[in-house]
């Protein structure tokens, strides 16, 4: 489940089977029921920049990521490996507080 809004954008083909595979790679690491919101619009016509943001609702707090170049796709990846390290990140902060957890218990008195 994910929208994927293109605007001013003549070919989205490309586009939209990276939005695939990413909204794929997304739920694949976090195992739960997350919206992923992708949206690629032009900043200026006449310099031919791109912004392009990705959101991720539904893990403990919301990621959001917006980032900007000349070539839509190269934006379109950057986007995406700064969403996976955010989520990686989550996750080891959760993992290792669990560990905390197990060695406070063990070694309680």
């Amino acid at each position: 489940m994910y929208e994927f809004h293109v605007r001013d954008l003549t070919e989205t083909e490309a586009l939209k089977q990276l939005a695939d595979h990413a909204v794929k790679v997304i739920k694949s690491t976090t195992d739960c029921d997350t919206e992923v919101q992708i949206i690629v619009e032009p900043e200026a016509k006449e310099k031919r920049l791109f912004a392009v943001s990705m959101s991720v609702f539904g893990l403990q707090e919301p990621v959001i990521v917006r980032k900007d170049g000349k070539n839509a796709l190269s934006v379109f990846r950057k986007v995406k490996k700064a969403v996976l390290r955010q989520i990686h990140r989550m996750n080891e902060k959760r993992i290792t507080n669990r560990r905390k957890q197990f060695f406070k218990e063990q070694y309680a008195l």
